[in-house]
């Protein structure tokens, strides 16, 4: 039998990750998958990825779109279509020059998906949906299954994992139907409304599919009181949106 961690969106939460990693280990599961934007948002960027490259049972891994800011996809100019702004870029920018050398080397041989094969079932891990650019296409909160099948169209699998939604939607299987299991767990790394909250999921491969949400507390006052230490830029904002708090000054 497989038991499988899920994670994605940490964001650089360091202190969200080794709560989320602890409880994945006393729920005995062998292996993690990761659906991208380890980087990203928080206060934590080289502690972030030095726990995830050397992770012993991380058995697939992808590139989420905070990770291809990194490698020249970043924008330059306002407005755009990422529609990121000026101090979102000069945040990316902070973050980014505290990445070592074998950090960076660790995000740059992350492919976009990865499809993998346990107990006879396949399992599509990325970041959301692609299109042939490899830019994140049709994007839905809560998706329905017909957005759900437009979105994977054409990925062969009895389970798709995917992110980038922060909030998280589990649409499962059926095998009569020929339909695959749809599992997004949520972001590990910005609790937003959730605010102490971090999150993931175990998948149990037996004769049926199983499907658990993880969520657990964990120690956000510590993570805020670093943002204010650390003052990088944008940090009111991410505050805000990410971590939900209320008026950041």
């Amino acid at each position: 039998m497989a038991r499988i961690g899920i994670i994605t969106d940490i964001h650089n939460n360091a202190a969200a990750l080794k709560a989320i990693l602890e409880e994945l280990e006393k729920r005995k599961c062998d292996e993690i998958i990761c659906c991208g934007d380890i980087i990203g948002i928080g206060a934590y960027p080289e502690e972030t990825v030095q726990i995830m490259r050397n992770l012993d049972n991380l058995s697939a891994c992808v590139k989420g779109n905070h990770e291809t800011f990194l490698f020249g996809k970043m924008p330059t100019t306002f407005p755009n279509e990422e529609h990121m702004e000026y101090g979102e870029r000069q945040y990316h920018l902070w973050e980014h020059e505290r990445l070592g050398e074998d950090s960076v080397r660790f995000l740059e041989t992350l492919s976009y998906s990865q499809t993998i094969e346990r107990e006879g079932r396949k399992i599509y891990v990325a970041h959301y949906s692609m299109d042939e650019q490899k830019r994140y296409v049709n994007y839905h909160q809560n998706p329905t299954e017909e957005q759900l099948k437009k979105m994977f169209e054409g990925i062969d699998a009895d389970i798709i994992l995917y992110g980038h939604d922060h909030v998280g939607s589990v649409m499962p299987g059926d095998d009569a139907l020929k339909r695959p299991w749809y599992i997004n767990c949520g972001s590990l790394g910005c609790p937003a409304r959730d605010k102490n909250i971090a999150r993931a999921g175990i998948l149990d491969l037996e004769e049926k599919i199983r499907y658990e949400s993880v969520w657990i507390p964990y120690d956000v006052e510590t993570v805020l009181r670093d943002i204010d230490l650390f003052n990088f830029p944008d940090k009111e904002n991410i505050k805000q949106y990410f971590y939900g708090v209320e008026n950041p000054q």
